[in-house]
């Protein structure tokens, strides 16, 4: 993929990064009794329409936020290339640096938490708190870490992901919301997650299976809030607790009303707690 021309503006609501590629960004309200601007960094094949419902709810508390597509995903370029997170995590530290967005309280939600770890490994100067909303610390267990799946469980997902795209895409959204969730909102996850083609969405993963962010909680300086649901099918609830008491300033929510999507399903009460957490 060429580079653009180094003159022409990016459209409005994106952002040109260093190589040349285009981000989709959306930013939204804020003034100034509403606290730091909240940063929200989405999941594998999702997009900043995830995170609608909580905007809306973050907007009426006259909090700022600011969401963006990942490369390779939602309405961002989607280049060749190996989508590791290295590349992720200096998107994120350019986004903040570019729209001086110092202080930032800084949301990873499911693979956006191992996006959000790395960046805070690599720079995380301007990020004031973190919150790691139903997300790994590794995809797959180890002998002193049961909170993640086998490696044999990893790979037959892959393979019948793989195998049965795109309506294997479709069950594995209908999966990660409560059961009797509307038709509607299955539809929306799964147009969302097509977005994203299927080699970015298979490299991501792989590249996020070779990382370990254990250590990078531990050396977290910031405010760090676990947030988990009890009716989430991938990440348990142990695992905000394991984050809460190894970061040297964690602490741990929970959410009871939602399973994998709760800036959605559960969006006033994680807007509430968001704002709470930003303004301590």
């Amino acid at each position: 993929m060429s580079a653009p021309d180094p003159i022409a503006p990016a459209p409005v609501g994106s952002q040109r990064m260093r190589d040349g590629v285009r981000l989709r960004v959306s930013e939204r309200g804020g003034d100034a009794a509403g606290g730091p601007p909240v940063v929200l960094v989405h999941g594998w094949k999702g997009s900043h329409r995830l995170w609608d419902r909580t905007v809306v709810e973050l907007e009426a508390r006259g909090v700022r936020t600011v969401a963006f597509d990942l490369r390779g995903m939602g309405e961002s370029d989607k280049p060749d290339g190996v989508y590791d997170f290295d590349t992720f995590a200096d998107d994120l530290g350019e986004l903040l640096a570019t729209r001086d967005l110092d202080g930032a309280t800084v949301v990873g939600w499911s693979m956006g938490c191992t996006v959000v770890l790395r960046h805070m490994q690599r720079d995380g100067s301007r990020v004031g708190r973190v919150v790691l909303l139903n997300g790994p610390l590794r995809l797959t267990r180890a002998p002193d870490f049961p909170h993640a799946m086998s490696d044999e469980q990893l790979d037959g997902y892959l393979a019948e992901m793989t195998a049965g795209w795109p309506a294997s895409e479709r069950a594995f959204q209908a999966e990660s919301v409560l059961p009797g969730s509307d038709p509607a909102v299955v539809d929306w996850l799964y147009g969302i997650a097509l977005q994203t083609p299927l080699p970015v969405a298979l490299s991501a993963v792989r590249e996020q299976a070779k990382l370990d962010m254990r250590e990078a909680v531990r050396g977290l300086r910031v405010p760090v809030l676990a947030a988990y649901a009890t009716g989430d099918p991938y990440y348990p609830t142990s695992l905000g607790d394991w984050i809460a008491e190894a970061a040297p300033r964690g602490r741990a929510v929970v959410f009871e009303h939602s399973a994998h999507g709760t800036p959605f399903e559960e969006a006033p009460a994680f807007a509430d707690a968001l704002a709470a957490f930003g303004a301590e």
